[in-house]
């Protein structure tokens, strides 16, 4: 049996990562901090639909684990968490993701796929946003 998560990454991935598509795109960003990415670029790299992949990204941008910027019509990101309390916790969770895929993906998606706990987040999410 694999081990577990550690205690804090579960709870950074509960707290900020809703889906495997906005863990890619904090792998990818975070592959190498000083490239910028476009929305559309992102997208294609994690095979993820543009729509969906401005969502997350709005989402990822809202809670400070990444820059952004919009350039004409396009938005254009990179890695770059906005508080110093996220630097860490994220760098930690990249590196634990790289070594242990598998048990981070299947994290996420148990998480994702706990429909009480959606429903609970969207109340939580139109509150804060509200």
């Amino acid at each position: 049996m694999a081990e577990p998560l550690p205690e804090d990454v579960v709870r950074f991935l509960d707290s900020n990562v809703e889906s495997i598509d906005q863990l890619e795109i904090l792998r990818v960003l975070g592959e190498d901090p000083s490239r910028e990415w476009a929305a559309a670029a992102i997208a294609r790299e994690i095979q993820a639909p543009a729509a969906a992949t401005s969502a997350h990204l709005a989402a990822l941008r809202a809670r400070g684990l990444l820059a952004a910027e919009t350039r004409g019509s396009d938005l254009v990101c990179r890695h770059g968490p906005t508080g110093a309390d996220l630097v860490d916790p994220l760098l930690r969770v990249l590196q634990l993701y790289r070594e242990r895929p598998v048990s981070m993906i299947k994290h996420v998606y148990a998480r994702a796929g706990d429909p009480l706990r959606a429903f609970a987040d969207a109340f939580r999410l139109r509150k804060e946003g509200g």
